[in-house]
């Protein structure tokens, strides 16, 4: 495609990913989402897939089961509703899927990610001390729970490929602004973002933020997204005060180092950045 017409088509897209994600336990249809991107039906799907890498079909799946297991991790939901919300009405078939996904039946990872915090388990995850340079971001803002900025990134990356400002190796990243412990879920404030170049042209809908350079903690967390709290909750409460180190004025930011779409949730990699005085 002409650089012009990716332009003009993730913004006719950006209307049906808006949908997709306040519509997560919908079922979307082809007409309705052709309308909302004043496309014809019979194009759609093709023009979908050729923007967003993958089907429109896969998008629902992995939004849908991400936000499953958050469900299944921070709510008393019954297994049948988190079923039901993830489009399946056989507890049997979701079972399935959910394992397939995450490598474990709905109910073990419910048993084992549902688990407050216990500083007695001496849980640790490997942090560097690292000088981060100074990197420009193209975002889109997000308010609300952090464990609903999936679909924010997906429109981030559209938007972004559009004016060519992806390459083979751009990675996500999220900053975070608030404490998810301490702020009401819809007064939390952040930015999915990928890394430009500083005078990139972002045009209308994107807008820039800078990270500057400067020393940082760095945690790697593998696993799952929703399941990063426990690794904040022993950053702070385990290593930091134990690391004689203070905090620059600056929010928590995440690299995310591998693609959510291709990976397995268990082998997703994710950079927790704290900013270092």
């Amino acid at each position: 495609m002409k650089p012009e017409t990716r332009i003009h088509y993730a913004q006719r897209l950006e209307p049906v990913l808006r949908w997709l994600a306040s519509h997560a336990d919908s079922d979307p249809d082809l007409h309705h989402l052709a309308d909302l991107a004043c496309m014809s039906a019979y194009h759609f799907h093709r023009i979908y897939r050729a923007m967003l890498g993958e089907t429109l079909n896969a998008t629902v799946q992995r939004l849908r089961m991400h936000l499953a297991a958050a469900a299944l991790a921070e709510s008393q939901d019954s297994l049948a509703d988190v079923a039901m919300r993830a489009g399946y009405e056989s507890g049997a078939a979701f079972n399935r899927a959910f394992s397939s996904v995450f490598g474990l039946p709905p109910g073990r990872y419910r048993t084992q990610s549902s688990r407050p915090y216990d500083p007695e388990e001496q849980a640790m995850y490997p942090i560097s001390i690292e000088t981060l340079p100074a990197i420009t971001l193209a975002t889109l803002t997000h308010q609300g729970s952090y464990q609903e900025i999936g679909p924010v990134f997906t429109r981030v990356f559209m938007l972004a490929a559009s004016r060519g400002l992806m390459g083979p190796d751009s990675r996500g990243f999220g900053v975070y602004f608030n404490d998810p412990e301490q702020v009401p879920l819809e007064q939390l404030r952040s930015l999915a973002g990928v890394v430009v170049a500083a005078d990139a042209e972002l045009g209308d809908e994107l807008q820039r933020f800078a990270i500057p350079a400067g020393r940082h903690a760095v945690l790697t967390h593998v696993g799952p997204y929703n399941e990063m709290g426990k690794a904040y909750a022993w950053m702070f409460s385990q290593w930091l005060p134990d690391s004689g180190l203070n905090t620059a004025d600056f929010p928590m930011f995440e690299e995310y180092v591998n693609d959510p779409r291709s990976t397995p949730p268990a082998q997703l990699q994710t950079r927790i950045c704290l900013p270092l005085a």
